[in-house]
C-alpha cells in the first residue's frame, strides 16, 4: 500500500485504536467483525497492527453520538476527528531526534569496537549477531532521541540484581523500540529480536548498554557497518558505505533543494541518510522499500536517529509492483548484485519499457524499476556491478541499448575497488534520468577507480574524492556550456579519467556501459590502474623500512648465538611431571549434533593446528549453555594445543584472544603446573623439534586413525636448562620469528610489484630506465 505525501505512516493496535478513539477495546472488534471494509490488519509477531491513515480514513463517515461527545467537541465531530487529534499528542521521535552532526572520535570507534568484539558473544549467547545490534542500535536511539524514556531505563539497570532483572531489561528496551517503529509504521517485532538474547551474566548486559548508550550519534552508523564486516554478509545484505551513498547524493541533489527521494532497496537507510546529509532540513518526503524486516527496522531507527521521519514499506509480496500511488524526485540505490528474483509473483509483474530482463539476474530489472520510479526530469543514482555494463548476454545487451538511445544514461562512473567489507566486487555508479528532452547529446564516461584512500583492506572514499568527482560530473548533468575535451582536462587534474562519447558509438555494437572501454588503448584494453601500481610500490617500500628496523633492532640489542657447552647439567623431567594434561571431552558427550557453525564458543580441532597457532576462525562452535557444562576443557593463554586423534600437527599455543574456547574430542591440552621450572612457551618450542614431533608419531595407536592417549604423551621426556636461559632462548626465537614473517610479507609484496610493473610495461604506460 503506498499512503498520500500527508497521511500518517504509523501503526496502531486495538488497544491503540480504542483508546485515540474514545470507546471501549470491544468496540473495536464489534467494527471489525460489522463492517467488511474495516480495515485488514498485518501482524507483528502475535500481534495485529493497522494502518494509521487506514483506520483514520475509516472512521471518518462515523459521527460520534451527542451523548458521548467530549468537553469541547462540537456536534457532527467524528471518531476520526478524535482519532488524529489524539496522534498530535503522541511523543515525536522527530522532535525529539538528534541533531545532524555525526562526528565519530577515537573513543567511539574504540566503544564500537569493544561493543562488537568478545562483548557481543557473551551477551548475545546463542542468538544470531543482527539481535545484538539490534540492542546497540536501539540503546542508541533511545539515549540520543528519548531523553526520559533512557531515564527510566538507567534506573531499571541502577536497581537491577542480577540474572533474574536480564529478561526485563531487554523487554524495557524491546518495547522502546517497538512503540517508537510503529508511531512511524514499521511493524518489526523487535522485543521478540532482544529477548532471543541470552546474556551470560547481568554484569555483561549492563555493560554493553552502558557502552552503547556512551557513544555519539556517529556510532549508530559504525555500529551497522562492523556488522556487515563482521558477518561477512550476502550482496543483499551488506551496508553501502559512507563514502559511496555520500558520492550518490552529491551528484543529484543540492544543498537546501525541497525534493522527494526513494530507495527501493534501502538496505540500513545509508543512502537515504546521505540525501539528507546533503541536502538537510529541505529534503522533502523520504520512501524506501525492502525485502527484508530485519533490515527495515534497522534503517527506521537510523533515520529516525537523524532527525528524518521516513516511509518505509516492504515489498516482499510484489517485488515489482508495476503501479505507484506517487513518484519521487531522486531514487538512490544500492541493490543486490547478479541475484535473480525474490520468492514470490516475481519480475514478470514489472513493467519493463527497455526490455524484459534475463531470467537469474535483476541488476538492469533494479535499473528499469529505479526510472520508473521518477518524476519527468527526475534523476537516479544506480549502484550497479561494472560487469552489468558489458556483460555479453543478449537481453541485457538490448536492454542497455535502449536505455542509451532513450536518452535515459547520462554518466556512468567506475569507483575504486574494494569499498565494501563484504564483497571485492568492483562497482559503478548509472546516473539516469527520466526525460524525452536530454541536455547532452553524449554520455560521460569516468573512471575514478584510483582515487580513494586505503584503509586495512578496504578503500574509503573520502570527502575529498567525492569533491574532485562531483566537480566534473555536475556540470555535465546541469547542462553547463563546457567543450567535450574539457571534461577529461578536469578530470586529469583531479587524478582520475574522463570521455564524452556519443550515443551513436556507444549503442553501436556490444554498447558497453563500461568506462574503461572507452578510456583504454586499443586492442589491448583498459589501461592498467595507476593506483594500484603506486599502492604495491608503498607497500614494497613498507616492508623493507620494516625488514630494516627489525635487523636494526636485533643488532642492537645483539640478539644472537654461541657455541654452546651443550646439555650436561640441564633438567630433564617427562611431560607428566611438568604439566596437567587434559583429553578433549568424549564425542559421545559432545557429538556432532552439539556443535553450530554460527554463534557460541570456538571448538579446537587439528585442522584449526597451523604453523604453532590455532587458526583465527574455527569450523564449529557450541552453543553458550552447552559450553557452561565444559569448562575444565577450557583454554587459557599460554596452554598448548596437540593431536590426540589423526595425523600429528605441530603443537600450537593458545593466544589471549583465544582465552575461553575449548577443547574438541580430538585434541589434548598441555598446562604447565605452577611449580615447573620451566617456561610454556619454552616448552612449545621444544615440542615442536623434529624429534619431539616424531617421538608422538610413533607412539599414537595405530588404529583407523592414529591415537595419542594422554598417558603415552605423559611419558615424553623433556630436556631444559635455568629458566633464565629458557627465556633468552624463547626471546630470541622470537626474534628469527618476526624476521621471517616480515621477509615472507616482503616477498609477497615484490611479487604483486612485479605483476603490476609488467602490466604497465606491456602496456606502454611506464618504461624501463
Amino acid at each position: 500500500m503506498q499512503l498520500a505525501h500527508d497521511e500518517q505512516t504509523g501503526l496502531v493496535t486495538r488497544n491503540q485504536i480504542a483508546e485515540r478513539a474514545g470507546v471501549k477495546r470491544p468496540a473495536v472488534s464489534n467494527w471489525a467483525r460489522r463492517h467488511k471494509d474495516f480495515p485488514t490488519p498485518v501482524r507483528s509477531g502475535d500481534t495485529e497492527l493497522f494502518h494509521e491513515a487506514e483506520i483514520a480514513r475509516w472512521l471518518t463517515n462515523r459521527t460520534i453520538p451527542p451523548s458521548q461527545l467530549l468537553e469541547g467537541e462540537q456536534a457532527g465531530t467524528t471518531y476520526a476527528d478524535r482519532f488524529r487529534r489524539t496522534s498530535s499528542d503522541r511523543p515525536s521521535a522527530e522532535s525529539k531526534a538528534v541533531g545532524r552532526t555525526q562526528r565519530i572520535g577515537a573513543e567511539d570507534k574504540r566503544a564500537v569496537e569493544q561493543l562488537m568484539g568478545r562483548l557481543a558473544d557473551r551477551v548475545r549467547g546463542p542468538a544470531t549477531m543482527a539481535d545484538f545490534v539490534n540492542l546497540c542500535l536501539i540503546v542508541m536511539y533511545v539515549r540520543h532521541a528519548e531523553p526520559e524514556r533512557w531515564r527510566r531505563i538507567e534506573d531499571a539497570m541502577s536497581a537491577g540484581r542480577g540474572a533474574r532483572d536480564v529478561q526485563s531489561l531487554l523487554r524495557s528496551l524491546g518495547e522502546a523500540a517497538q512503540d517508537t517503529l510503529r508511531r512511524n509504521g514499521d511493524r518489526a517485532d523487535m522485543r521478540s529480536s532482544l529477548l532471543q538474547l541470552e546474556p551470560r551474566s547481568w554484569d555483561d548486559l549492563t555493560t554493553a548498554v552502558r557502552t552503547a548508550a556512551g557513544t555519539g550519534a556517529g556510532a549508530f552508523q559504525l555500529v551497522w557497518e562492523s556488522f556487515s564486516a563482521r558477518e561477512g554478509l550476502q550482496s543483499s545484505e551488506f551496508c553501502s558505505p559512507v563514502g559511496l551513498a555520500s558520492l550518490s547524493a552529491a551528484l543529484v541533489l543540492t544543498p537546501g533543494q525541497r525534493a522527494t527521494v526513494l530507495d527501493p532497496y534501502m538496505r540500513g537507510g545509508e543512502m537515504l541518510a546521505a540525501a539528507h546529509r546533503h541536502i538537510g532540513g529541505a529534503l522533502g518526503t523520504v520512501y524506501g522499500e525492502t525485502l527484508d524486516g530485519r533490515l527495515q527496522a534497522v534503517a527506521s531507527l537510523y533515520l529516525l536517529h537523524l532527525g528524518v521521519r521516513p516511509r518505509l514499506t516492504s515489498t516482499r509480496s510484489d517485488r515489482w509492483p508495476p503501479n505507484r500511488d506517487h513518484r519521487v524526485d531522486v531514487v538512490l540505490t544500492n541493490p543486490p548484485f547478479n541475484m535473480s528474483d525474490a520468492p514470490g509473483p516475481g519480475r514478470r509483474t514489472g513493467h519493463w519499457p527497455y526490455g524484459s530482463p534475463p531470467q537469474g539476474n535483476d541488476n538492469l530489472a533494479w535499473v528499469q524499476y529505479a526510472l520508473g520510479a521518477l518524476v519527468p526530469g527526475g534523476r537516479a543514482v544506480v549502484v550497479m556491478p561494472v560487469k552489468a555494463g558489458n556483460s555479453v548476454n543478449i537481453a541485457e545487451r538490448e536492454i542497455r541499448r535502449a536505455l542509451v538511445r532513450g536518452w535515459a544514461v547520462e554518466c556512468v562512473i567506475t569507483v575504486p575497488s574494494h569499498l565494501f567489507s563484504a564483497t571485492p566486487v568492483p562497482v559503478s555508479l548509472w546516473v539516469l534520468r527520466r526525460t524525452e528532452h536530454p541536455a547532452r547529446e553524449g554520455i560521460l564516461f569516468v573512471d575514478a577507480q584510483e582515487l580513494g584512500t586505503k584503509v586495512r583492506r578496504r578503500r574509503v572514499l573520502r570527502d575529498t574524492d567525492r569533491d574532485a568527482i562531483t566537480a566534473v560530473v555536475r556540470p555535465w548533468l546541469d547542462g553547463e556550456r563546457y567543450q567535450d575535451s574539457e571534461y577529461a582536462v578536469r578530470a586529469a587534474e583531479r587524478g582520475f579519467s574522463a570521455v564524452v562519447v556519443a550515443r551513436e558509438v556507444v549503442a553501436d555494437g556490444e554498447c558497453s556501459l563500461r568506462p574503461a572501454d572507452y578510456l583504454g588503448s586499443g586492442n589491448y584494453g583498459a589501461a592498467p590502474v595507476t593506483a594500484q601500481l603506486l599502492q604495491a610500490s608503498e607497500v614494497v617500500v613498507e616492508q623493507t623500512d620494516e625488514l630494516r628496523r627489525l635487523e636494526r633492532r636485533a643488532r642492537e640489542a645483539g640478539s644472537g648465538y654461541r657455541r654452546g657447552s651443550g646439555p650436561g647439567g640441564w633438567t630433564e623431567a617427562v611431560l607428566q611431571d611438568l604439566c596437567e594434561i587434559q583429553p578433549g571431552p568424549s564425542y559421545t558427550r559432545l557429538p556432532a549434533t552439539a556443535r553450530t557453525a554460527d554463534a557460541g564458543i570456538p571448538l579446537v580441532f587439528p585442522q584449526d593446528l597451523v604453523d604453532g597457532r590455532i587458526a583465527d576462525e574455527t569450523r564449529d562452535r557450541v552453543p553458550w549453555e552447552t559450553a557452561e557444562r565444559f569448562k575444565k576443557f577450557e583454554l587459557l593463554p599460554n596452554d598448548i594445543v596437540c593431536v590426540r586423534t589423526g595425523a600429528q600437527q605441530r603443537p600450537a599455543l593458545v593466544s589471549g584472544t583465544q582465552a575461553g574456547w575449548l577443547l574438541s574430542s580430538n585434541v589434548t591440552r598441555l598446562r604447565v603446573r605452577p611449580n615447573a621450572e620451566i617456561d610454556a612457551l619454552y616448552l612449545h618450542a621444544y615440542l615442536g623439534l623434529r624429534h619431539s614431533r616424531e617421538w608422538m608419531s610413533h607412539r599414537a595407536a595405530a588404529t583407523a586413525a592414529p591415537s595419542l592417549s594422554s598417558a603415552a604423551l605423559g611419558h615424553l621426556p623433556v630436556r631444559f636448562p635455568p629458566i633464565g636461559q629458557q627465556r633468552r632462548s624463547v626471546d630470541l626465537l622470537v626474534e628469527l620469528g618476526r624476521r621471517v614473517d616480515a621477509y615472507a610479507s616482503y616477498v609477497s609484496a615484490l611479487g604483486r610489484l612485479r605483476a603490476e610493473i609488467a602490466e604497465h610495461l606491456l602496456h606502454g604506460s611506464v618504461e624501463p630506465l
